[in-house]
């Protein structure tokens, strides 16, 4: 039944077609990633393994690299995502036991990470820019009795529906226990990668907060609602809880911290403010991480210590494997694993596995050019509400940046990821709180796509 998973991606070349970007993003692109679990996928002949999500993305990307719908304008974040993707290719070329096995695996992760910023680069901003977080909040809140029943029941509607109505058997998660409850993973197919997901929602919908202190009728008669008593502003961070994750959980206060900012009358003497409460609290945070795990094993206590010991000793065990894989690293299919620690739960450090020193630098230079573009918005930008669209980003960046030091970069995640960093860097300042209105977005005519090809 894996033909059905190809239907959005129809549709959504369909949009495209008609030339309706913003139709195929909102409407096909946003449910099938924030809704479709990354297991629902299908397979093109010659084509990698596909997600709805993905396959959802694919026409519209290509759209985007044949014919922008926007004066491409270039900042250095293409040129270090860039770079990362083409690290990758290259180690899977060169590295790989089987080139052609890599070449597929890029291929995925081209269309997921490459292809997704080139989207969010071209259609969000500014345009889009309110529609698109409401749209993300909603979805979320679309899955809160589903979260519960999983909560309560130890039973995900997603895995259920995989296993007994397409016959998805080879899913690669179940639901975990942790201190007698499940952890939660929603259709996001992991515990940790489903807190990284709510912690984003957390940082987006305080833009939506904000609009809501100062028009409550901008945001609609549905979203209004939900603002009105606070919904998401309440159940996001108790979804993070059920995860039982404690990175993502973290990484919420992190967040949370670093969206007070703008709330300061001067914004400088806040960010002084916060960045020290975060620096003395990360101090104390890995001061008791070290304590922590440096016990016996006889002295575990628990799984969760377990787990933090395990993770403190790969990037122990795996220091000789990294240094032995150089410029390159060794592909995503050949690296060494080091007898007991086969599952690579830290992004960096698989990431250099892979990728070798080049696609870490790289994609360290994405993590630091993502704060430091935010940080010049946030001083130049002279509205509140491009303001506090600007913090929700940087939350939302910083708290997934900081969660991949204890998971991979797996399912929905790098869609998402890369699709912020391309919003965050073609952000423009507004003047909607100022008494103008927001620009309408005005798709091309019916035959754009039969342009393109012709």
């Amino acid at each position: 039944m894996e033909f059905l998973f190809i239907i959005p991606a129809l549709i959504s070349l369909y949009y495209v077609i008609r030339g309706r970007l913003d139709k195929a993003f909102l409407n096909v692109y946003l449910p099938c990633t924030f809704m479709m679990p990354y297991y629902f996928h299908f397979r093109l002949p010659h084509l990698p393994v596909l997600s709805v999500g993905a396959g959802a993305l694919l026409p519209i990307g290509l759209s985007l690299l044949v014919r922008p719908v926007k004066k491409w304008k270039f900042c250095r974040m293409d040129l270090w995502v860039t770079l990362f993707v083409i690290s990758y290719g290259l180690s899977e070329v060169l590295r790989e036991y089987s080139p052609k096995d890599g070449m597929i695996l890029w291929l995925t992760n081209f269309i997921e990470m490459f292809l997704a910023y080139v989207v969010g680069r071209q259609v969000i901003e500014p345009e889009l820019r309110l529609e698109t977080v409401k749209r993300i909040i909603f979805l979320f809140m679309l899955q809160t009795p589903f979260i519960l029943f999983e909560f309560r029941m130890g039973q995900n509607i997603w895995l259920n529906t995989a296993r007994t109505v397409f016959r998805l058997y080879d899913v690669g998660w179940f639901v975990q226990l942790r201190g007698g409850t499940a952890r939660i993973a929603s259709c996001f197919g992991h515990a940790i990668l489903a807190g990284i997901m709510f912690v984003v929602a957390m940082a987006l919908n305080y833009y939506l907060v904000q609009i809501y202190k100062r028009d409550k009728q901008r945001l609609g008669p549905r979203m209004s609602w939900l603002q009105k008593y606070r919904l998401p502003f309440f159940l996001l961070p108790i979804y993070v809880f059920m995860t039982s994750s404690r990175m993502p959980m973290a990484c919420a206060v992190v967040c949370y911290l670093l969206l007070q900012i703008p709330r300061f009358k001067n914004m400088k003497t806040g960010a002084i403010v916060i960045v020290a409460t975060l620096v003395v609290g990360f101090a104390g945070v890995y001061s008791a991480f070290q304590k922590y795990t440096s016990v016996a094993e006889d002295q575990v206590t628990d799984e969760a210590q377990s787990s933090a010991i395990y993770r403190k000793q790969l990037i122990e065990e795996y220091q000789p494997v990294l240094q032995a894989g150089g410029l390159l690293g060794w592909g995503a299919l050949s690296h060494p694993v080091v007898m007991g620690l086969g599952s690579v739960d830290n992004n960096y450090l698989l990431i250099q596995l892979n990728q070798g020193t080049l696609g870490l630098y790289s994609f360290y230079l994405i993590a630091l050019e993502s704060v430091f573009g935010l940080t010049m918005c946030a001083i130049r930008f002279k509205t509140r509400e491009s303001q506090f669209l600007v913090f929700s980003l940087m939350g939302a960046l910083i708290g997934t940046f900081l969660a991949l030091y204890t998971v991979y970069l797996g399912e929905q995640v790098p869609q998402v990821l890369f699709l912020l960093l391309g919003w965050a860097s073609s952000l423009q300042d507004t003047s909607v709180f100022a008494g103008a209105k927001a620009m309408s977005y005005q798709p091309e005519g019916k035959f754009r796509f039969r342009r393109v090809i012709a």
